[in-house]
Formats: structure tokens, sequence, C-alpha cells
């Protein structure tokens, strides 16, 4: 089945203009914004399939305070806090957490949890 998508995510917020690595509109990294052009359909598609999730991600950021940085670890894209570890929400809905120093993980099922209070568990950690 194919599916029909706009030219571009672009919502015109872009914030990559502003030093941002990831847009604070469309989700996309930096990299992904300024080489859309060049990018063949299939890669165009990986990065469509990847925004979901991201936004995700910097909805979280967001409700912490802080822009979304990203960083792949095991195949997968995880939002990077500033005072230190990872978090993304995995396929089954739950927020990740993993502390960098000791690797150390916790899960919290957010199902219910309104933004700000899946922002301030992970803040707590």
């Amino acid at each position: 089945m194919s599916i029909t998508r706009p030219d571009s995510p672009c919502i015109a917020l872009c914030s990559t203009a502003l030093g941002d690595n990831v847009c604070r509109g469309c989700a996309r990294t930096f990299a992904e914004v300024s080489q859309w052009c060049f990018m063949s359909a299939d890669e165009r598609e990986e990065v469509w399939l990847r925004l979901p999730a991201r936004l995700r991600l910097l909805q979280l950021a967001a409700a912490c305070g802080a822009l979304l940085e990203l960083d792949e670890m095991d195949g997968v894209e995880w939002g990077r806090l500033p005072a230190g570890g990872h978090y993304r929400v995995d396929e089954a809905g739950r927020l990740r957490w993993r502390d960098d120093a000791s690797a150390r993980e916790d899960t919290c099922d957010c199902a219910g949890l309104s933004l700000e209070r899946a922002a301030a568990w992970l803040l707590e950690k």
C-alpha cells in the first residue's frame, strides 16, 4: 500500500534555523531538514516513519524545559536529558529511562499520565 504524503513534514515552525539540532515544528534533525531535497524517496520515507516517536520525545523534552537532543543507542533513537540520562517511549507505550553512568534502566507505564507527570518522572531520575 502506498501512502500519499505532503512534499515535506515542514509545518512552517522551523527552529533549526535558530540553531536547534531537532526542529520543534516537524521533529526532523538539522541534517534531515538541510538534505531533504537531495534524499531519495526511500530515505524520505525512513524519516517520515521516525517522526511520530520523535514528536513524543520532543514533547517530553519541552515539558522538561529542554530542547531535544538525540542519540542513537542499540539502533534506537533516545532523547538526552541535560542533567544526564536518556529517555524514549518504547513500542508498548512505556517511558524508558537509562542512566548514562551505570547503564541502569527504569520503566514507567505512562498510559494515563499527563505529559507533565511523565516529565516529572524523568526529572526525578
